[in-house]
């Protein structure tokens, strides 16, 4: 058998290897970059989480209405906005504690964007 013979030197072969290299590069296309808005959307979740932590009133209010903002302007999904919303009004009924582990299981299922 010479080498022009082996089966990786056809065109099924080479058929096989393209194909295997499109789904590779359509697969890693997906891995790029989050977008600036999810960022952001993270940030603003960081922020209601250290105003919990630190059991802040004032601070919870200002980043509860950035959090209300990036959803009027559509940067965020109504079911992440409902999510933290709830936290939110967690908080404002005193149960700052219940909040914050809520927030954690939050960013937990939501992890931060890289």
């Amino acid at each position: 058998m010479t080498t022009t013979d082996t089966p990786c030197m056809g065109r099924g072969c080479r058929r096989v290897t393209t194909a295997l290299l499109v789904c590779v590069s359509l697969g890693l296309a997906g891995c790029g970059k989050p977008s600036e808005d999810a960022r952001q959307n993270r940030r603003v979740v960081d922020a209601v989480l250290t105003a919990v932590t630190v059991k802040s009133r004032k601070q919870l209010d200002k980043d509860a209405a950035l959090w209300d903002k990036r959803l009027a302007d559509g940067l965020v999904s109504e079911r992440c906005h409902q999510a933290v919303k709830e936290c939110i009004d967690k908080a404002r009924a005193g149960d700052w504690g219940g909040a914050e582990d809520a927030l954690y299981k939050f960013r937990e299922a939501e992890p931060f964007p890289r």
